[in-house]
């Protein structure tokens, strides 16, 4: 038997072996399972002492450079004026990079404390998950101080 067998398409057979699991999973929280973990990526996001530090660096450092070209625009050529701005964005561009991966490694050592201390076996992004959980976010943004 095939996955098309099972769910009318290749498609269809992973979408009822992801409900199966999700069914599993939902099953062993209700009898007591392993303890599951959720968290709230876009609230940390929004709400973390170090991920608005980040921010506000980011929107700092792209106010500046916007400033030198509005200064530049009249004493330089256009070619040599977006040459200046495209380093810019490729500047600003690396930095974001370097501070969304400092962040998310970040995150993932405080997940992975947290979950060790409240014996979670699972921890999941709460936007994916309707099963419950324990809703660990609050404990993350805390930790990123």
């Amino acid at each position: 038997m095939s996955a098309s067998d099972v769910g009318g398409s290749k498609w269809g057979g992973r979408i009822v072996l992801g409900l199966l699991t999700a069914g599993t999973l939902a099953i062993a929280v209700a009898c007591g399972g392993p303890r599951i973990g959720v968290v709230d990526s876009q609230r940390i996001l929004d709400e973390s002492a170090l991920a608005l530090t980040y921010q506000r660096e980011l929107d700092s450092r792209e106010k500046v450079m916007a400033e030198d070209l509005r200064l530049l625009s009249g004493r330089m050529a256009p070619q040599d004026l977006e040459a200046r701005r495209q380093i810019y964005l490729r500047e600003l561009s690396q930095r974001k990079g370097e501070l969304e991966g400092k962040l998310n490694e970040r995150i993932r050592k405080e997940v992975a404390e947290i979950a060790r201390r409240q014996r979670l076996r699972y921890v999941f992004v709460k936007s994916t998950t309707r099963l419950g959980g324990v809703d660990i976010t609050q404990n993350v943004i805390d930790r990123l101080k």
